[in-house]
């Protein structure tokens, strides 16, 4: 995997071996990209379910301001830490150690605002509609923001989960990717 666009284009992002993570292919990401492109630059961005760190770190080489990024898997949790310090985005980013709902909660708490979520949970478990229902309990999603899901194909998103409407839906293989704000 590598960076598409921005400052750190062509720099290698790490990925662990075999199939306990899965990145987001290069294709799949430039066509997601090419569709946020305007939310990206000074953006906050949250990455939930982070795996290699991969749609954070290509927000940051495209302009966005911070990304904080959420992983409880301690072996994919080294590989985000070595990918922020092999692309210097030690100062724009934090990668926490933490269950999502947990962590979304003491965001919450803090109250952290962001423009991107981003969430590409264990496709077996359904997860999406639970954390966004978290997200808006939370308030972390900023005003005019976006969540974007990746999620497995037979998983059917509801047209609104709380707060936030669909807005749009691409299926790449047996994934989507599904976009919603306020």
């Amino acid at each position: 995997m590598r960076i598409i666009a921005g400052e750190a284009k062509g720099k290698i992002i790490k990925c662990r071996k075999g199939m306990d993570t899965r990145p987001t292919l290069d294709s799949v990401k430039e066509s997601l990209f090419s569709m946020i492109a305007p939310y990206v630059p000074e953006a906050r961005v949250l990455d939930l379910f982070s795996g290699t760190g991969n749609l954070a770190l290509e927000s940051l080489s495209r302009g966005a301001k911070r990304a904080v990024m959420i992983e409880k898997d301690t072996d994919a949790l080294k590989i985000i830490i070595e990918n922020i310090n092999n692309l210097g985005y030690e100062n724009k980013s934090r990668a926490y150690k933490n269950d999502v709902l947990r962590a979304v909660d003491i965001l919450g708490r803090k109250g952290e605002k962001f423009d991107l979520i981003f969430m590409d949970p264990p496709y077996r478990l359904e997860l999406c509609e639970k954390v966004m229902n978290k997200i808006q309990e939370n308030g972390l999603l900023a005003e005019g923001g976006l969540i974007i899901c990746e999620h497995h194909l037979f998983e059917d998103l509801h047209d609104e989960v709380g707060e936030f409407k669909k807005t749009d839906e691409r299926k790449y293989g047996k994934k989507c990717m599904t976009f919603y704000t306020r």
